[in-house]
């Protein structure tokens, strides 16, 4: 359809403060990704004049001067919504709302008219692809996805949940899966002020069956702090070694630790030396990596 002219524009939109009916923007401003490039932009008419026919609304979005009809929904009184396929180079699509309806007052004729919105603009998420690096992972254990245009204010949520997330470079994020319930699959998303893009799926397994206390480390320089290591069955023979790695290796002294065989717990002692943050990794054969976060302040 033809777009409406700018004269047009400034008629109706004095229409839109003083004949009790516009339209309310319900798209967000930052759209989330979409691996078809497909997006829902949508709006709810606000009636207060009760001469309006309601079964007249009618509503249509005007895109780079192309008018479309909009479709209306169940899900709300008078909400309305277009699907748009956005081109791939786009990443900001500017819209404004048409809402067509008639009015009529009591033994008097049918007026049809028409209102346009303020312009609005959503910001489309990157095309960039992400992917996470494994299709399942247990509770507490760290995973990376890797792609482009990373930045520190990112966070990656587990369906709703948001993960403990480090930024490791421009092209790869690192999370913690938080403590979801396990045994199903979870979608996994980078959220940010200018990005809402879906990374993949995440299969979540049990917690591993060793575990370590405290949960979390923060010391002092010199400072010791025992851990302690359960195993929810015996050690295997020759005992279960357990390899202790850090992200800040400068900053802690660990010794070795194995449980030894038929055992099912041992303690170590950690040492601060120079100040940093990171955390634990903590390793042991065909078990799930644990990790604990760690201070030296």
């Amino acid at each position: 359809m033809k777009a409406i002219s700018l004269s047009s524009f400034l008629i109706l939109s004095f229409c839109l403060t003083g004949c009790g009916v516009k339209m309310i923007n319900t798209t967000p401003a930052i759209a989330p990704a979409s691996p078809t490039g497909n997006y829902t932009l949508s709006a709810q008419a606000q009636v207060k004049k009760k001469t309006v026919v309601l079964s007249s609304l009618a509503a249509f979005v005007v895109i780079d001067g192309e008018q479309r009809a909009m479709t209306a929904t169940t899900t709300a009184p008078h909400l309305f919504e277009y699907d748009y396929q956005a081109p791939a180079e786009k990443e900001l699509t500017r819209f404004y709302y048409v809402l067509k309806f008639v009015t009529q007052k009591e033994d008097e004729a049918a007026v049809s008219t028409q209102i346009i919105s303020d312009l609005y603009q959503v910001q489309l998420p990157s095309q960039i692809t992400l992917k996470i690096d494994t299709i399942r992972a247990a509770v507490g254990t760290r995973v990376s996805i890797n792609g482009q245009g990373f930045t520190d204010q990112d966070i990656v949520f587990v369906d709703q949940t948001p993960a403990e997330t480090v930024f490791t470079s421009p092209t790869k994020l690192q999370f913690f899966v938080p403590e979801v319930k396990p045994d199903f699959g979870y979608s996994i998303e980078v959220r940010s002020t200018t990005r809402a893009q879906t990374a993949g799926y995440l299969r979540i397994d049990p917690a591993s069956p060793l575990s370590v206390l405290p949960n979390q480390l923060s010391l002092k320089p010199g400072q010791r702090q025992a851990l302690a290591f359960a195993l929810d069955y015996p050690a295997p023979d020759g005992g279960l070694y357990i390899n202790v790695t850090t992200d800040i290796p400068g900053s802690i002294i660990m010794p070795e630790v194995l449980i030894p065989e038929g055992a099912r717990t041992v303690s170590a002692t950690i040492e601060g030396d120079r100040v940093g943050q990171g955390h634990l990794f903590i390793n042991a054969s065909n078990l799930p990596e644990l990790v604990i976060p760690l201070t030296i302040r």
